[in-house]
């Protein structure tokens, strides 16, 4: 299993509705930061395959709109967090 976050360049905030099938799963990107001393992406953060799946099958990831920030191997130790 991994947990993966997802990027989004420019935008403190974003919610966008990802189709899976015959429904969306909503998902909400946050933290994002504009500074005199640089930019940090909104994240989101999801250890659940299915949400992960479809993120990457939509045209937001496919387009590079949404981008792969992260990605972790978790232990079973870890799974639970």
């Amino acid at each position: 299993m991994k947990r993966k976050t997802y990027s989004v360049d420019g935008l403190l905030e974003w919610r966008v509705e990802i189709p899976a099938g015959r429904l969306h799963i909503g998902v909400e990107f946050t933290g994002g930061k504009i500074s005199g001393f640089g930019t940090a992406p909104a994240l989101y953060t999801t250890d659940d395959p299915v949400c992960q799946r479809a993120i990457e099958a939509s045209s937001h990831f496919r387009l590079g709109r949404i981008k792969l920030h992260s990605e972790e191997t978790l232990t079973p130790d870890t799974s639970s967090r």
